[in-house]
């Protein structure tokens, strides 16, 4: 598929007059391809091609409106493949539809005191962890994680108006006079300015970069031409990775192949230099609840869960309930 350029060959009957036109058709002709294009794309040529190995590939061929400012008319059509679809449904928690006055007094009934009693400092996470969890599967719904907008820019009038341009095409298209040219030109403009005045409104209404930067610095990278990405990579047995977690483990063994190891059996001892007072030593760390729920209340709700995946938007909604516990976790 794409411009060729051979203007002077005439597909419907496979005939053609200039020299490099013709040793075009018969290489196409000699390596049994089908040619599927047979209106013009540009003007009067058939300039734009689609080619199959099997004329059976290719169906619905449609000339439609130029893109942009091209001059070329935009193909439009239906590869025939067989494949396997991966149905797998995806579903993610919404957390700002919680019933969180409900998980609120489920938390209020555990005894952490007693709970966490003699219990190390890892033991008491997965304790916690796990009664987070609990709450979040009870009283955290499910949405079905469907495909997201890519139209969210156009305004209902940048849609009408590109409804009416493409009308106008098919119209100029079947009667190929001037007058319904001018009309679809007519229309072209209006569309496009309809379409630049409602990204503008978009960009300048739909954002608050002091309240909510994610979803700004969001949109600016969906705008990047060129996506940063991570992977597949090849593995130390040569097989290749496209799992995330198996690709954060593979990057991580070879971080870990390059630092430097240490001989740690003749280390030096180090001499005392503290000379401070006696009550001046860093003695037990003293972590309370009130400590712990201030710094979760200047926690901002929009932000990523992290590596534990708990929302901080779950954080403040039960930081009373869960504030205990933490401290008895940093202590």
């Amino acid at each position: 598929m794409g411009d060729f350029n051979h203007r002077h060959i005439q597909w419907t009957s496979l005939r053609s007059t200039g020299r490099e036109d013709q040793e075009f058709l018969n290489l196409v002709q000699d390596s049994f391809l089908s040619q599927h294009v047979l209106e013009a794309t540009r003007g009067e040529n058939v300039l734009d091609i689609v080619l199959s190995s099997q004329k059976e590939f290719v169906d619905n061929v449609k000339i439609c409106e130029p893109l942009g400012c091209s001059d070329h008319n935009h193909i439009h059509f239906i590869i025939k493949v067989k494949g396997e679809r991966n149905r797998k449904i995806r579903y993610r928690k919404t957390f700002h539809k919680g019933r969180y006055k409900d998980m609120r007094e489920y938390l209020a009934k555990i005894d952490w005191n007693n709970t966490l009693k003699n219990k190390t400092a890892t033991e008491c996470w997965n304790i916690l962890k796990s009664e987070i969890d609990c709450v979040v599967d009870k009283f955290v719904p499910l949405k079905k994680q469907g495909k997201r907008s890519k139209k969210k820019h156009l305004s209902k009038e940048a849609i009408r108006k590109i409804k009416y341009k493409q009308m106008m095409w098919k119209t100029y298209r079947h009667t190929g006079s001037e007058e319904d040219y001018s009309m679809y030109k007519e229309a072209l403009n209006q569309a496009t300015a309809e379409i630049r005045n409602s990204k503008r409104s978009y960009e300048k209404n739909s954002f608050n970069i002091k309240h909510d930067s994610k979803s700004f610095y969001a949109y600016v990278r969906s705008k990047q031409k060129v996506q940063d990405k991570v992977g597949p990579l090849e593995g130390s047995d040569g097989n290749i990775i496209t799992e995330a977690f198996l690709m954060a483990e593979n990057l991580n063994e070879y971080f870990n192949s390059v630092f430097t190891r240490e001989d740690i059996s003749m280390l030096p001892v180090l001499e005392t230099k503290f000379e401070g007072r006696e009550f001046d030593y860093l003695g037990q760390l003293i972590v309370t609840p009130t400590m712990v729920a201030r710094k979760i209340r200047d926690m901002k709700d929009n932000k990523s869960p992290g590596v534990v995946g708990i929302p901080p938007k779950l954080l403040l909604e039960i930081v009373e309930q869960i504030s205990i516990p933490l401290a008895t976790v940093a202590r």
